[in-house]
């Protein structure tokens, strides 16, 4: 029972924070807060990542110390599921078709079909599909409806969860190797992976320099390079193995909350 809850904790975590994401992208577009946004983006990733538990109940126990039943993992999330469709028709037929197209990937990612692997079973996909589909949903669900520049947002996104992403891969680097996933951290070893993380980490910084010199967000620049600079800080404390899951869940997802407090104190 106290696993199922720690999962569900954790999912609703993540939650939260894709919602942050969904509010950091509605700031960058100078749009009014839209709660149907907020609401939906929350729904959708507690369903996913739910879902997930369910079919990575063994690389979840040796990776975080949690797991549950398959039904106190499928029962929610088939209802946020519902409730997700039903917060996003609100918002036009364009946001029900990226939320269903989030669900069918995040089935393809999650569910082994026959012989078919799973896209988290392909080498390196794991992190790229999740990074995918976080900016997808923060940048283009609060879009809909509206005219904006939509691709410097979502290459922040993209590329901040990207980080996050193989650092989390480095701390389940046993769970994973024991299911037979092939990430990034397994494929090329530790250390080329602490480098790619610094490359990939550089490209933040030099996009939101980018974006300076095209006069682009300038008065939430001050919060954009924070985010890059935390990011280096998590390469230089969990880009090694055996380290505190929960803290790494803490630090690495919570990564969003410092960013969105510091550009609403820049409003």
């Amino acid at each position: 029972m106290k696993q199922t809850i720690l999962a569900h904790l954790s999912s609703i975590y993540l939650a939260f924070n894709a919602t942050l994401v969904a509010l950091f992208s509605t700031t960058l577009y100078g749009l009014e807060i839209n709660r149907i946004v907020l609401l939906t983006a929350f729904l959708a990733t507690y369903s996913i990542y739910t879902m997930n538990k369910a079919t990575d109940a063994v690389e979840d126990l040796i990776n975080r110390g949690y797991s549950g039943n398959l039904v106190s993992f499928l029962v929610p999330s088939v209802i946020t599921t519902y409730l997700a469709a039903s917060m996003a028709s609100m918002l036009g037929i364009q946001a029900l078709m990226l939320i269903a197209g989030l669900f069918i990937i995040a089935g393809a990612y999650s569910i082994r079909i026959s012989k078919m692997p799973r896209l988290k079973d392909v080498a390196g996909a794991k992190s790229l599909v999740v990074a995918l589909s976080w900016g997808l949903t923060g940048a283009l669900l609060p879009a809909f409806n509206h005219t904006v520049y939509v691709d410097p947002v979502f290459l922040y996104i993209f590329l901040q969860i990207l980080v996050n992403t193989i650092i989390c891969d480095i701390r389940d680097i046993e769970g994973d190797m024991m299911s037979g996933v092939r990430t990034i951290p397994i494929a090329l070893g530790l250390e080329p992976t602490k480098r790619l993380l610094l490359v990939i980490n550089s490209c933040i910084v030099m996009c939101v320099l980018l974006n300076m010199t095209r006069g682009l967000y300038l008065q939430y620049t001050p919060a954009l390079l924070f985010g890059a600079i935390y990011g280096y800080l998590l390469i230089w404390q969990f880009a090694r193995r055996k380290t505190n899951p929960w803290l790494v869940e803490l630090a690495v997802d919570g990564e969003w909350i410092p960013i969105v407090l510091l550009m609403f104190t820049m409003r």
